[in-house]
């Protein structure tokens, strides 16, 4: 799969993970505890997993533009 390709279904995926975690975490005296735990927690792990991955597929971006030397 290309870069870009991945990127069009990653980029979704943590956008929803990110409203997961906030929907849950506002819900989260509504919720109970058992479903709270497994949502929010394993949301959190998906989505600290799939930034890792953005930042990888786009580390040459990173490196160009804040981590270049200056003139």
């Amino acid at each position: 799969m290309k870069k870009n390709q991945a990127l069009k279904i990653l980029n979704p995926v943590i956008g929803t993970l990110v409203l997961s975690q906030a929907i849950t975490s506002s819900l989260h005296e509504f919720l109970p505890k058992e479903l709270f735990e497994a949502v929010h927690a394993g949301g959190g792990v998906l989505l600290v997993c799939g930034v890792a991955l953005h930042l990888y597929l786009n580390w040459s971006w990173v490196q160009a533009t804040y981590l270049a030397k200056p003139l």
